[in-house]
């Protein structure tokens, strides 16, 4: 297995330029029904890596382990993405995701032994206390461990601070701020950087869905308030409405003067050729602008339609009053209340 690199992160450093991480082979395997095969993890990898990419995230959607505890296995498991990983790149860093519960410390440590160098820690933004554990394991590890912050629409300005100074006391090395349900508007995204940025001291990044659009102009707003890491994902497959996309914001990156080390016409190829052509699990256009202008995230569509369907209501009306009560984690006895109400309404 090749020796990858360890990244130049450190805590507090000033960024030059915005660095993507591309998180195709990882959040665009929901889009694929985790099914991406061994020969498009390996083109992608090579390509993302000969087009100047030096962040490469992949794995399954949920993360390390989450095949097994979840049951919604990988075509390709985590032991054998080590390992392509570890025979294609030479230059780029590999990591992966992992949320606490799903992953446990052991499958961290395999992971690092295997030649990670990143971690991202998945928290809700309401309940960060699960992640010191893996944050400081990890930094034991000598991984580089960002704490990737969900559902930041979930708080006020406050609130998203105080995760993030929690994490960063945690050991976090970077804290990532998270549109889940790709909800943000610009403004938004621009008030977030520009609080967290003046109170935690290591480097933000920004991982944005397109429900409404925006994910390209909130990357390029998160950038512009400060953020040094910007997750992007080729032709923007990803769960749901997708993300960012990579040779789109490498080009915006470089009409800035900025971006340079990315080859935007490389990584379009590769889009075209390596992603485009993939099957693609259906998924509703109508749920994903509803969803983002609730701000619900889309793991929850199917409860909320079920729900709708049992008592006779609609669906979107239900997505909205259900947003208006909770919107981190509904649970169905939560959704059936509300479905029941409207119903006798």
């Amino acid at each position: 297995m090749k020796n990858v690199p360890h990244n130049s992160v450190s805590a507090g450093e000033k960024p030059a330029e915005v660095e993507i991480l591309d998180c195709t082979l990882r959040d665009g395997s929901y889009s694929v029904g985790f099914r991406f095969t061994e020969e498009t993890v390996t083109r992608v990898l090579a390509g993302l890596e000969a087009s100047g990419i030096r962040l490469i995230e992949l794995g399954h959607g949920l993360g390390l382990n989450a095949g097994e505890a979840l049951s919604k296995p990988s075509l390709v498991p985590d032991e054998r993405c080590f390992e392509l990983a570890g025979e294609t790149l030479e230059e780029a860093a590999w990591g992966m995701f992992c949320i606490p519960g799903i992953a446990e410390l052991h499958h961290l440590k395999a992971a690092a032994e295997s030649g990670m160098r990143f971690v991202r820690i998945g928290l809700d933004v309401t309940d960060v206390p699960p992640g010191e554990e893996f944050l400081r394991y990890a930094k034991e590890l000598g991984l580089t461990a960002f704490a990737n912050l969900m559902k930041t629409n979930a708080l006020d300005l406050d609130g998203v601070v105080a995760a993030a100074r929690a994490c960063v006391e945690y050991g976090a090395d970077g804290v990532y701020l998270v549109d889940s349900a790709g909800g943000c508007l610009p403004g938004r995204i621009r008030e977030l950087f520009g609080a967290v940025g003046a109170a935690v001291d290591v480097p933000l990044g920004f991982h944005g869905h397109d429900n409404l659009g925006l994910a390209n102009a909130n990357a390029l707003t998160a950038a512009d308030a400060g953020a040094r890491y910007v997750d992007a994902t080729l032709d923007g497959i990803g769960r749901g409405a997708g993300n960012t996309v990579t040779e789109s914001f490498a080009a915006i990156l470089r009409s800035r003067g900025v971006g340079a080390a990315y080859d935007y016409r490389a990584l379009a190829t590769l889009s075209e050729t390596a992603v485009r052509p993939l099957p693609r699990l259906h998924d509703d256009r109508t749920y994903q602008v509803v969803g983002g202008l609730t701000e619900t995230h889309s793991s929850f569509f199917p409860l909320i339609a079920r729900c709708a369907e049992r008592q006779g209501v609609d669906l979107f009306e239900l997505m909205t009053r259900v947003a208006d009560v909770e919107r981190v984690n509904p649970t169905e006895d939560l959704v059936m209340g509300v479905a029941s109400a409207l119903s006798a309404r």
